[in-house]
């Protein structure tokens, strides 16, 4: 038993030359050795954990992954089952353990309008979890983007810089930010969302922004226009909502949304005492 235990120690239970699988990498599952050199989109095990987790859900996977769920019977949550959240407002893809992909969820997008330019960080720059790495430049607003994981920047995409309004049309697709190469990628994962997690996260969310939306066209009930006096039906869809506010309301929206943040709040914070200083 002792020169079993002294073999063991000798030599590791994974070689070096072997490949984690990117679930395994993920914490989610202890041990999987990766035999498709990280194709994913071949591995059936990949596929069947991605089914597994949208079950977990009640969501069901739609085209590109990308799955809608409906709290309310309107709602228009949507999130994809194999990708991870960060509680600002960021998704993270792993691509593999080397690389991660990162970008701004619909919630976010959705408060973000008349984009005039997207400033990236610089390839080979650092990230650090929770605190700033990017801003969208807005006709009235400048919006932070918190990193959603810590690590060295790859890539930026190069479509941003001709084309910013791509994070509003396409955030899931080619609206992406930057990749990363992550510091501690298990260790930044276990701050994000994932599965049923992530999916009751978006609805509460979303939900939120309806209700002060809500609240706002009460106390201005001219920004409406005329109704009909039938009692109406509420409106219970984001996108619905958002499309009947003017641009400051929404920028009104946004302030307060990520003002619930603590990073985006020691974020705001810092940038106010070191304007502060400059101008004295």
């Amino acid at each position: 038993m002792a020169s079993m235990s002294a073999r063991n120690k000798s030599y590791p239970l994974i070689p070096e030359e072997e490949r984690k699988c990117v679930w395994m990498t993920t914490g989610l599952i202890s041990y999987k050795l990766c035999d498709r050199n990280f194709q994913c989109e071949f591995c059936p095990f990949d596929l069947a954990i991605k089914n597994e987790k949208s079950r977990e859900g009640d969501f069901q996977e739609a085209e590109g992954d990308w799955a809608e769920g409906s709290p309310n019977g309107g709602s228009s949550a949507r999130i994809n089952g194999s990708v991870f959240y960060h509680p600002d407002h960021c998704w993270v893809k792993v691509e593999n353990p080397e690389i991660v992909r990162m970008g701004l969820d619909d919630l976010l997008t959705g408060l973000i309008f008349n984009v005039k330019v997207v400033i990236l960080p610089q390839a080979g720059s650092f990230a650090r979890q929770g605190e700033c790495c990017a801003h969208i430049i807005q006709e009235d607003y400048i919006l932070p983007v918190i990193s959603p994981l810590s690590g060295s920047i790859q890539m930026v995409n190069p479509r941003l810089k001709k084309e910013p309004e791509l994070i509003i049309a396409d955030p899931r697709g080619d609206g992406w930010l930057v990749t990363i190469k992550p510091e501690n990628l298990e260790s930044d994962l276990k701050n994000l969302l994932f599965g049923r997690k992530a999916l009751s996260w978006y609805q509460r969310e979303e939900q939120e922004i309806i209700a002060l939306t809500d609240s706002m066209l009460k106390n201005n009930p001219q920004m409406v226009g005329p109704t009909m006096q039938d009692g109406g039906v509420r409106i219970g869809c984001l996108q619905d909502v958002l499309s009947i506010v003017t641009s400051r309301q929404k920028t009104k929206i946004l302030e307060f949304f990520i003002g619930r943040s603590k990073n985006y709040r020691k974020l705001l914070s810092n940038l106010h005492a070191r304007h502060g200083r400059n101008e004295g």
